[in-house]
């Protein structure tokens, strides 16, 4: 028997609502960043990248941050789970919501944390979050990779997708170890 590596990826990408998840998955879809995005419940994207020498095609699943019934997501492959910086409630949100909702649906599907609008981020300001605070959290939730990014300057987006795209591989060949253990061959 030869089992396949998968060659497709689905990503979710979730978060409280207007925490800049749509404007971060534009920016690496379209290379754009749009002010004046109109969110949906949901969004589907497909795009091809290259990891560890394979073409993969990418399909990106933008959930809008409602908190709605997401048991329609269980076939994701990882999962980005997506706080601003600029807003502590939305980092609470992803310890008391967000991971408690996914490891209910897909309890070992990789996730990638990633704090967003690190553009608007004052260092000095109380309610905005330090990248220690942001890694604290991460190693918490048991996340494969904390990026902070920002849709509007770009920074960290491919990042995070790199991160999301390579954590998904490292599943799927852990994976196939386990089936080829159990299966002895």
């Amino acid at each position: 028997m030869v089992v396949m590596m998968q060659k497709s990826i689905q990503c979710t990408v979730v978060g409280d609502g207007f925490v800049g998840k749509s404007s971060l998955v534009q920016k690496f879809i379209n290379g754009t960043f749009n002010q004046n995005y109109v969110a949906t419940l949901k969004d589907d994207y497909m795009t091809k990248v290259s990891a560890n020498g394979d073409v993969f095609s990418l399909n990106v699943a933008d959930i809008a941050g409602e908190h709605e019934d997401l048991s329609s997501i269980s076939t994701s492959d990882i999962f980005i789970v997506c706080f601003s910086l600029v807003d502590d409630d939305s980092m609470n949100s992803v310890l008391n919501f967000w991971i408690p909702k996914i490891r209910a649906i897909a309890k070992h599907s990789p996730v990638v944390l990633v704090g967003t609008q690190s553009d608007l981020r004052d260092a000095g300001h109380s309610g905005h979050i330090r990248p220690s605070e942001g890694r604290a959290l991460a190693k918490s939730v048991r996340a494969e990779a904390y990026v902070e990014c920002s849709a509007k300057s770009g920074s960290g987006v491919q990042d995070a997708f790199h991160s999301a795209i390579t954590a998904s591989i490292r599943y799927s060949k852990r994976k196939v170890n386990i089936l080829k253990r159990v299966l002895g061959r």
